[in-house]
């Protein structure tokens, strides 16, 4: 199978086109262990997960980089999260009132939310429409529209294996390396040779044999991969910010009924309650001001 659980990028020489591979095993058991979809389901968000993996090496931020589907169809949301250190998670939510048919998945209308959210500077937002079930091309629509970079995505997701496949052709660095020898065919041929990947050999041939059998004749530099693995990043700080939006009054009123607030992480099932105390702490005027009222 390709390269389990991790990304590896690889150049070729004497043009401006690089590469990456991903390749999700492990990763996508232990997410998909902690839900319970329809295969279909599971195909498009193991497509999703191995998209934002490809993407997160392309911006290179250290933070967080969220795709996100929303859709009118029997699949709603399908949101994929992964940090620049490789831990991903995801996760789908359907409309249990339509029903779950394969090619129906995201209905008629759409839009794929992509959202970079660096540790440090300005969250960023892009938005596409959703063209059918076939994430790879609203991606390219993104590139097209936002960056402004000759894109190509290949996905692919069966069973507990999921697989991912990016060209980008990246601008001319100055100068110095017009100077050299460019190979200004090097684009147009290496997507069509690209085209000619199967989903069985994407899935199922590391990423070496991939290569091989793709580009034997290119000069194609690889390098060292970097590991990916299913990890959730919440917290009952991260938690807290979701009751702090919900307001003082609304908090104590599940408070005095129900002695507690429960919360669950939709990630990763986690459960988190909240107590008489953790509210005043989050609300510590409110509470004071009705702890003064109640004497």
């Amino acid at each position: 199978m390709a390269n389990p659980d991790s990304l590896q990028r690889f150049t070729f020489d004497n043009s401006h086109v690089r590469g990456e591979l991903v390749g999700l095993n492990q990763t996508l058991k232990d997410i998909f262990a902690r839900q319970s979809y329809p295969e279909a389901v599971n195909n498009l968000l193991g497509e999703l997960l191995a998209a934002a993996a490809l993407l997160s090496a392309t911006v290179k931020i250290d933070g967080l980089l969220t795709l996100q589907v929303q859709s009118n169809g029997p699949l709603r949301i399908l949101l994929a999260e992964t940090s620049h250190d490789g831990k991903l998670r995801g996760i789908a939510r359907m409309d249990a009132e339509q029903d779950i048919e394969d090619g129906q998945l995201l209905g008629t209308e759409g839009q794929l939310v992509i959202t970079i959210d660096p540790t440090k500077g300005r969250r960023y937002q892009g938005i596409v429409s959703l063209e059918g079930d076939n994430l790879a091309k609203c991606l390219e629509g993104y590139f097209k529209q936002s960056e402004q970079l000759a894109t190509r995505l290949w996905l692919s997701c069966e069973g507990q294996v999921a697989a991912g496949f990016l060209l980008q052709e990246l601008p001319a660095l100055g100068e110095v390396q017009e100077e050299m020898e460019v190979d200004a065919d090097a684009w147009t041929r290496l997507t069509c040779i690209a085209d000619t990947v199967r989903d069985d050999e994407l899935l199922h041939l590391d990423n070496s044999q991939l290569l091989h059998r793709l580009y034997h004749e290119e000069p194609l530099r690889l390098f060292a991969d970097e590991g990916l693995k299913f990890s959730c990043s919440c917290s009952k700080a991260r938690l807290s910010t979701a009751l702090d939006q919900m307001g003082y009054e609304q908090c104590q009123e599940i408070i005095d009924e129900q002695q507690k607030i429960r919360a669950d992480c939709q990630f990763c099932g986690q459960h988190y309650s909240f107590d008489q105390g953790d509210v005043k702490g989050l609300f510590p005027l409110e509470s004071a001001k009705a702890s003064g009222q109640s004497h």
